[in-house]
């Protein structure tokens, strides 16, 4: 089926959902409230499941052009001494880190040339069953179908009651880029994504680009750093050894108190929600923004197979809820290692890094899921 939808939010999920749509013949407005793409955060991890459901929006090589192939990924103790290595690259095992703007961009011109629009300072403030969205200012649109993909906030979310909970993960990220020297290239520290572990504190160096890394900071509740400015004497004391990173860290990154969250449903009515208002988590495993492209890619896939809209949500639901709400489980249990005493974490950590059981059950398995709407997952029931 075809139809209109208008959709709450010009961030992934949004954008995502409204390309894979307006591919499929639907009129579609996204509706961001800021009167530009909201650029949060700077990288972003793009696993091989993010990949393929870009390859099948065509995005692609926009999205990957200029990011370098991520070829090796470590995990280090305090000292620096290894904990476990892998390799990455090749067919069904890439990894990429682009900038996050790169990907919105992207989206965003694949909107426009697949017919759909952004209306911004534009902010739809609930939506009815009925599929009437009610804007902050008033006005209402009424639609075949309205997305809520507004963030872990979401307020179309919260006004259809589908939030069971949302918590606190009691750990706070401070992300950044920062410019690469050209030696760095040539050598493994500079190539390589790696997690620093000290205590509690974890510091995240990932190459992006040529010029750019991505670093990401991240401290639990109760340490000195966590919610507050960049501290550079705090982390250099943490982390000697790497003050090649710690010193280009500027102080005007983005800080964020990581939370999860539970839906009774993704959908009501002909309201669904997606992205962070349905699936968001801690970081850890890279897939938020993964995540959220496969259920923009499927939740249309689905629709357009459905002989209605209720009934295409309903399957959609069915076939991805499941798998989405595991990887929220893993990526907070793995979040909370930085809470665990240290012989422990080391030694989940050496597990985590030996196991190819332990690899195919966590990061692996997301990253290698086939995505709803790509050559190599199962055909959407008719």
């Amino acid at each position: 089926m075809k139809g209109t939808a208008e959709i709450a939010g010009g961030g992934i999920a949004g954008l995502a959902a409204g390309v894979a749509l307006a591919q499929r013949g639907w009129r579609v407005r996204v509706h961001e409230q800021d009167e530009a793409l909201r650029i949060l955060g700077a990288g972003i991890y793009i696993w091989e499941n993010g990949l393929k459901v870009l390859e099948a929006l065509g995005l692609y090589d926009a999205v990957t052009a200029g990011a370098l192939p991520v070829l090796r990924r470590e995990r280090r103790d305090r000292s620096n001494a290894l904990i476990g290595a892998e390799p990455f690259g090749g067919p069904g095992a890439r990894l990429y880190v682009p900038l996050r703007a790169t990907l919105l961009h992207a989206l965003a011109d694949g909107l426009a040339r697949a017919g759909g629009e952004i209306v911004f300072g534009s902010r739809i403030a609930s939506a009815e069953a009925n599929g009437v969205a009610r804007f902050a200012d008033g006005r209402t649109a009424q639609a075949d179908l309205v997305i809520g993909a507004d963030g872990v906030g979401s307020p179309v979310r919260d006004s259809l009651g589908l939030l069971k909970w949302r918590r606190p993960a009691d750990q706070y990220g401070y992300r950044i880029m920062i410019q690469r020297r050209p030696e760095e290239l040539m050598t493994q520290a500079g190539a390589s994504i790696c997690e620093h572990w000290n205590g509690s504190r974890r510091l995240l160096y990932a190459p992006a680009t040529a010029d750019l890394a991505y670093v990401q900071l991240t401290s639990v509740k109760g340490d000195a750093s966590a919610g507050a400015a960049y501290n550079r004497d705090a982390w250099l004391e943490t982390f000697p050894h790497l003050d090649w990173i710690i010193d280009r860290i500027p102080a005007d990154g983005r800080g964020d108190w990581f939370e999860w969250v539970r839906l009774h449903g993704w959908s009501k009515g002909a309201v669904a929600v997606l992205g962070d208002a349905a699936t968001a988590q801690p970081p850890f495993l890279g897939q938020g923004g993964g995540l959220a492209m496969m259920m923009a890619l499927s939740l249309a896939c689905h629709l357009e197979a459905a002989s209605s809209v209720e009934a295409g949500l309903a399957a959609w639901e069915a076939r991805e809820k499941r798998f989405c709400q595991w990887i929220q489980q893993v990526s907070y249990s793995y979040g909370r290692l930085a809470l665990a005493p240290e012989w422990y974490r080391m030694l989940a950590l050496k597990a985590l890094s030996a196991s190819d059981v332990l690899k195919r059950n966590t990061v692996r398995a997301a990253a290698m899921r086939e995505p709803t709407g790509t050559p190599g997952a199962p055909a959407v029931a008719q």
